[in-house]
């Protein structure tokens, strides 16, 4: 009986063992910069005194990131100001502008927004299999819905103004 109950111990420690050994080298499970959409850029916001960075040392390359006061205080300011988009407001002058520079505002916004649709993409892409950034999941869709519009929108305008189309002058 003994002999079974050392048998049964020593496998489950070799199990154990070999998966820890599997889990140190997989690729999914090891820290990757591309899948962790909140470590992007830290150097540059530990630089700007956002984040305090505080090595790991158990693991070589992993990092403790902590938001500072004034990282706090500024996320607050961001988080308060408009964020206004340029050429909405550029639009609404243009009726003063000949139609043709309206269409160029129209065709210049273009690959703005197709920009940002593809950046809201890509996050999308390395948040959908993630359950805890799924807040930062359902912003990226909401972005990518927004951005869709936005294009929407813009192609709208190019088209009203292209040459050879009159503007509708629709009176209720």
């Amino acid at each position: 009986m003994l002999t079974i109950v050392l048998i049964l111990a020593i496998v489950v420690i070799l199990a154990s063992l070999i998966v820890a050994a599997l889990r140190r080298h997989d690729s999914n499970n090891y820290f990757d910069q591309d899948r962790q959409p909140f470590y992007a850029e830290p150097d540059r916001l530990v630089e700007g005194g956002l984040l305090y960075s505080q090595k790991d040392y158990e693991t070589k390359e992993a990092h403790t990131y902590t938001v500072t006061p004034a990282g706090e205080a500024g996320l607050r300011a961001w988080l308060r100001e408009p964020n206004n988009d340029p050429g909405l407001l550029m639009l609404n002058y243009a009726g003063i502008v000949e139609p043709k520079e309206a269409r160029e505002l129209a065709t210049s916004r273009r690959p703005i927004h197709t920009a940002r649709k593809a950046e809201y993409e890509r996050l999308e892409q390395l948040l959908i299999n993630r359950p805890e950034w799924r807040y930062a999941l359902a912003a990226s869709r909401l972005g990518i819905r927004f951005e869709r519009a936005c294009l929407g929108f813009w192609d709208g305008i190019a088209a009203e103004h292209s040459p050879g189309s009159e503007p509708s002058e629709k009176g209720d």
